[in-house]
């Protein structure tokens, strides 16, 4: 537990030197304030962005955005990775295809996106629902890929139903790839609509940042970096916690795979399977 303790504060060394030396030439006034503005500077940009509700505005206008193009992505994403999943057949079709669109980065869509759907809000939704869409699909394919054969077996055995099989077995035995897809997705859908925000948008923290760089004022610039990564860093512990209250099934199922090698005991989905 000690150990653990100590890992994490190591962690915090390096950040914390950096803040340190920061406030330290802020103070005496060795910055260039042009370049780099003192933290007293952009502690005062902050102030002045939250009293005229500014920078919630944006926020909320960035989360919106996030939120409704990665539902988007789960919606379709997490059905369709099942689905490649349980038919091997699929890699071989579409396998290529998918390898081909991940390589493609989202902002280089967007003046497409622009094109196809006008100025608003479905190329932003569109663009996050691209960047979201591929981990959770590969993440939900191999997470039923590295379901054991013997779960397959025994499904057979009893002659389960498609959705049954879905029910006690694919969902059960994929659930915490299946997380994994959606916690990557969520952190690409950030990243995505903050570039997205920047090239083509009149609101949103992406926004916020390049009307700073227009008008030169670097602080509201660091304030909006700031922002974007602290509200990345409270959103994917915000899918942490959630995986770990809904994936103690997963967890049950991995350690049985690594048991099978030299042990026993039953996964999770083998009482399910039971229970018919």
């Amino acid at each position: 537990m000690e150990r653990t303790r100590w890992g994490g504060f190591k962690g915090l060394v390096f950040p914390l030197g950096l803040l340190t030396a920061w406030f330290i030439f802020g103070y005496t006034g060795k910055l260039n304030q042009q370049i780099l503005p003192s933290p007293g500077e952009v502690l005062s940009a902050f102030r002045y962005l939250c009293r005229d509700g500014l920078l919630w505005s944006h926020l909320g206008s960035s989360l919106v955005r996030v939120f409704g193009g990665f539902a988007l992505a789960a919606l379709v994403g997490v059905p369709l990775g099942l689905i490649m999943g349980c038919v091997p057949q699929s890699q071989t079709w579409f396998g290529p295809t998918l390898h081909f669109l991940r390589q493609v980065p989202p902002t280089a869509l967007i003046p497409l996106f622009l094109l196809w759907f006008g100025i608003g809000e479905a190329p932003k939704l569109a663009v996050i629902f691209y960047a979201a869409l591929f981990p959770i699909v590969v993440n939900a394919a191999r997470g039923v890929q590295e379901i054991p054969g013997m779960y397959w077996e025994v499904s057979r055995a009893l002659c389960l139903s498609p959705w049954k099989t879905l029910k006690y077995l694919v969902i059960p035995g994929s659930w915490g790839f299946v997380f994994t897809g959606l916690r990557l997705g969520m952190g690409m859908s950030w990243r995505a609509i903050v570039a997205a925000e920047m090239l083509a948008s009149a609101s949103g923290v992406g926004y916020l940042v390049m009307t700073a760089r227009s008008l030169a004022r670097v602080d509201e610039m660091f304030v909006g970096i700031l922002v974007i990564g602290f509200m990345g860093i409270l959103i994917d512990a915000a899918v942490i916690t959630i995986q770990n209250h809904f994936v103690p099934s997963w967890r049950s199922v991995q350690g049985t795979r690594r048991s099978e090698k030299g042990g026993t005991t039953a996964p999770r989905t083998a009482p399910s399977l039971q229970e018919l």
